[in-house]
């Protein structure tokens, strides 16, 4: 990318921010979206909230920006198509299109395209919500969903386009309960997993689902006790929005297939238990036999004596992992290279410096 392409494609970045930041310092439109958003997503007030509070972008750093921009291909068109799990969302996707190519089109969900029709109202040109796909050789396809839904997509493209597919994916913790000796420590990290797990109540890819336990089974059920505490506080202060009946049904199914397993401590807003579970057998297997929590802040601990096998089992869906001391931090990277990491308590606010969700190849899928 030249440097005349480059500042062109931050002053579309930018422009994107500067949008978005005017549409929420507005109090009315503000309280207008925020209340179609808690009919559209399902959370509550407070969640929707704390999502804008503590997830959305609004000022990213100098560096963040130059990654972004630099991470992103030079194209002359981009198309974005976008899931409904976490509203937000919307915005780190457009600026990634926006960052390949002045001409970018959107499909918004039909189920919550709040975000985008509020800013398209106000882009004058910057990019263009569509109906339809019109993809041609040579485009590029940013498309975020489930695998099957995407499976479809690629069935549809014409040759000569190329896709990025950000696909199904989920976020684990790690704690080393063995440094947890420090009064207060596993409270400490109990909390910061569970303002993790609220964010979008567990419905995005950067949610943790599992907690990776180094220290024993009897530490695990202690860190299980702190979790379920640490998870009832965070309902009372952000409460669980409503699920979907489809969401209803697989939170009754997992409670009904895991209760064959461990017991279940209920939090209120969720739940919590520490299964035994060999995950270094998981990827060969297959997703199904780790009984995957749903929706809904549900948490698997799960205790562990070797982190990186633990770790190569699970990397085919990891996107996001947070780790409870800089060491095991450096390990995580090591082992994952292409995971976010973080501290806990911050998964769900990583870099604006691409994709959230960086497995897929950067240079996409030639179709």
């Amino acid at each position: 990318m030249s440097g005349e392409q480059e500042a062109a494609a931050r002053a579309r970045v930018q422009r994107l921010l500067a949008l978005t930041r005017a549409l929420l310092a507005s109090a009315p439109e503000r309280a207008r979206l925020c209340a179609r958003w808690v009919a559209t997503t399902g959370l509550s007030s407070e969640g929707v909230e704390w999502a804008l509070a503590h997830c959305l972008e609004l000022a990213p750093s100098a560096r963040e920006l130059e990654s972004l921009i630099a991470g992103a291909p030079r194209v002359a068109r981009a198309y974005v198509i976008l899931p409904a799990q976490v509203f937000v969302a919307a915005q780190r996707a457009l600026a990634v299109a926006l960052a390949a190519a002045p001409r970018v089109f959107v499909r918004a969900s039909r189920r919550d395209p709040t975000l985008i029709a509020a800013l398209a109202e106000r882009a004058e040109g910057l990019f263009e919500c569509v109906e339809q796909l019109t993809v041609q050789p040579g485009d590029h396809v940013w498309a975020y969903g489930g695998d099957l839904t995407l499976g479809a997509l690629r069935s549809t493209l014409p040759a000569g386009s190329v896709l990025h597919a950000h696909g199904s994916g989920f976020g684990v913790a790690v704690v080393d309960l063995g440094a947890a000796s420090a009064p207060g420590a596993l409270a400490a990290y109990a909390a910061a997993i569970a303002r993790d797990t609220l964010c979008f109540d567990q419905r995005g890819c950067l949610s943790p689902r599992l907690v990776l336990a180094l220290g024993g089974a009897e530490r695990a059920q202690a860190l299980a006790s702190a979790l379920a505490s640490a998870l009832a506080e965070a309902g009372e202060q952000v409460p669980r929005g409503q699920l979907s009946a489809e969401e209803r049904a697989e939170q009754s199914w997992y409670r009904q297939c895991l209760a064959c397993f461990a017991p279940i401590v209920d939090t209120g807003h969720g739940s919590v238990c520490v299964r035994p579970l060999e995950l270094e057998n998981v990827c060969a297997s297959g997703l199904a036999a780790l009984l995957l929590p749903p929706v809904g802040r549900h948490l698997q601990i799960i205790p562990i004596e070797r982190l990186e096998p633990a770790l190569a089992g699970l990397e085919p869906w990891l996107t996001s992992v947070g780790c409870s001391a800089p060491a095991l931090a450096g390990r995580v990277r090591a082992a994952l290279p292409k995971a976010r990491v973080s501290e806990l308590g911050g998964m769900q606010a990583p870099a604006f410096d691409g994709p959230v969700d960086r497995r897929p190849d950067p240079a996409g899928e030639l179709i």
